[in-house]
């Protein structure tokens, strides 16, 4: 039985590493041709590439590798999202009505259950105002984790499989071409005029 066959290691793997450069060293973007500052370095420094800063927010040319820190984030942004939901609840359930006191007006024994409801209506606003001031810090948590999601640099990055199969191609045509210099420059690649007499 014949051994199935190995596919050809990679020379560079496909993550890259997000570096900035000054702007008086700016290339041309690998896709819109315009001056960039963002280079695209492969690790292990096989393969590096100039790119604009938008191009890598589009899926189809590369995503973003989410390091610990980010997803700490957005787990963060998730349970701060269900809690505010269910402080919401609480807040409507325990929000002080008009007509909580005014039922209890009518009943036997007005005075005294005028002053329980009273002692209890302020009980539940001040349950009410805990709540509510509850709700307002983990909405403000909430709107600071969300905008530290939205402003989060990331430095690593996957390319989409046909730009990176770009990408080894045009490693390869460099390695041909350098390996074909060599060949063109070595002694005996190109016939040598005849040395002999003519007569």
């Amino acid at each position: 039985m014949s051994k199935p066959q190995q596919q050809p290691q990679a020379p560079f793997p496909n993550k890259y590493q997000m570096r900035q450069v000054a702007s008086s060293d700016s290339k041309a973007c690998v896709i819109c041709y315009k001056p960039a500052t963002t280079v695209m370095l492969a690790e292990g420094n096989g393969d590096f590439f100039y790119t604009c800063q938008q191009h890598l927010q589009d899926d189809q040319f590369a995503n973003a590798i989410h390091p610990q820190e980010y997803t700490d984030l957005v787990s963060l942004q998730k349970e701060l999202t269900s809690k505010k939901t269910q402080l919401e609840k609480d807040v409507e359930l325990e929000k002080p009505y008009i007509w909580n006191k005014v039922a209890g007006y009518w009943k036997d024994d007005k005075k005294k259950k005028l002053e329980d409801g009273e002692s209890k209506a302020e009980e539940a606003g001040s349950k009410y105002e805990k709540l509510k001031k509850e709700l307002w810090d983990v909405t403000k948590e909430l709107d600071e984790k969300t905008e530290s999601i939205l402003e989060f640099k990331f430095k690593q990055y996957k390319l989409n499989q046909d730009i990176y199969k770009n990408r080894l191609m045009a490693h390869q045509k460099k390695v041909y071409g350098q390996q074909r210099a060599a060949k063109i420059q070595q002694e005996g690649f190109f016939p040598s005029a005849p040395s002999h007499s003519l007569e």
